[in-house]
């Protein structure tokens, strides 16, 4: 690490990341050696190449506005403890659970919906955010006596 921030360079690899060769780039960052995946060139596509692919699309003002305000309605500070890994806790849980000699049962996949018109998809996630933020907090009434 430290011979790479005196050179100024960084090194390329090859990994195996779940049975597949990844490219990777190992960089100095602090007192860290960080890695960091990178695409191979097939993988990389050239926005003109897939240009004639694409139809432009007008957007209404409406559908921006309504899109804006599920924006606005959603944004929050990013709080990174918020988010957990559920496979690894689901894994884990089936690790606890297979050492204390439970069956492990293999859970399925669940069911993905199938969103048809997006801007209905789109309207209703503003109204449900919007009626999210409305709703005020129940209070609980204080016993007296």
């Amino acid at each position: 690490k430290q011979a790479m921030a005196e050179t100024g360079k960084i090194a390329i690899a090859r990994v195996m990341i779940r049975s597949k060769s990844v490219l990777a780039c190992l960089r100095g960052w602090e007192k860290l050696l960080v890695m960091e995946t990178m695409f191979f060139p097939d993988e990389i596509r050239r926005p003109e190449l897939l240009s004639d692919q694409f139809k432009a699309v007008e957007l209404h003002p409406n559908e921006v506005n309504m899109a804006n305000s599920l924006i606005g309605n959603l944004s929050a500070p990013f709080n990174p403890e918020k988010y957990t890994n559920e496979y690894r806790s689901k894994l884990m849980e089936m690790i606890q659970g297979k050492i204390a000699g439970e069956e492990v049962a293999i859970p399925t996949a669940p069911e993905t919906a199938k969103v048809v018109d997006l801007m209905e998809a789109l309207k209703a996630s503003l109204q449900a955010t919007t009626e999210q933020k409305e709703t005020p907090k129940k209070r609980r009434k204080k016993k007296t006596g």
